[in-house]
């Protein structure tokens, strides 16, 4: 597993920050705090070919935020995502990838691929994740990360102003699942469709993404700025 740490930049005594997420629950931010963001595609965005293993998402806007706003602190952020993982691909690697990085803050946003397989892979049925299978997953990673004190889910989204669209209207149910298992187990979740919602309000979702699933630099920038809110430096 590949990671970063972001290394002092002065000599000020450590600190700790308290944040909210968007519904008002609070975290501590502490000086060497390791950070792990886990996920799909969204979250990996190419970070095998980059040299620290960031990739070139939001993850990495994240980690750049956080020097330019930070720079007595020391991080070390972990880009945990995996292109194509499902919540049942994500649970498997969960101890692995996850959980032995002793992570002080987790983000985890899954789900998309567990909507799109029920429109690309129809052919493949073992690859289709239903609903109540999403939630099982979710239930057993919040079961696994007991330990771990800070775990955010961060929602599925597509970029469709239509909400009749029937993959809009999947995402959305699928959404509703991780709000639901993230209420039942206290944990606090970031609605990311809710952020692309407001901005399709003035640009079409194709504008930021082409398939309206991976962001582009600007879409990778609306889920840096939720995540930062919640860190407290925005």
């Amino acid at each position: 597993m590949q990671y970063v740490i972001i290394k002092r930049k002065s000599h000020r005594a450590r600190g700790q920050k308290r944040a909210r997420t968007g519904k008002g629950e609070t975290m501590e931010i502490r000086d060497r705090s390791v950070i792990v963001f886990a996920g799909d595609s969204t979250t990996d965005a190419g970070k095998c070919l980059t040299q620290d293993g960031l990739g070139d998402g939001y993850v990495k806007l994240v980690h750049d935020a956080l020097i330019a706003f930070r720079p007595e602190n020391s991080y070390r952020i972990v880009n945990a995502g995996v292109s194509g993982n499902r919540s049942c691909d994500l649970l498997a690697r969960w101890d692995a990838d996850v959980s032995a990085c002793k992570p002080d803050l987790v983000f985890c946003m899954i789900g998309i691929n567990d909507v799109w397989r029920h429109f690309d892979s129809l052919e493949y049925p073992d690859h289709l994740v239903s609903e109540e299978e999403y939630r099982e997953n979710l239930k057993e990673i919040c079961e696994k990360s007991k330990e771990i004190k800070q775990l955010i889910f961060m929602t599925p989204f597509f970029m469709e102003r239509n909400k009749s669209d029937e993959m809009r209207a999947m995402t959305d149910a699928y959404r509703k699942v991780m709000q639901e298992v993230a209420a039942a187990y206290g944990r606090p979740f970031i609605d990311t469709q809710e952020e692309f919602d407001v901005f399709m309000k003035a640009r079409a979702g194709q504008s930021i993404s082409w398939d309206r699933v991976h962001p582009n630099r600007i879409g990778s920038m609306l889920l840096a700025r939720l995540i930062l809110r919640t860190l407290g430096c925005l």
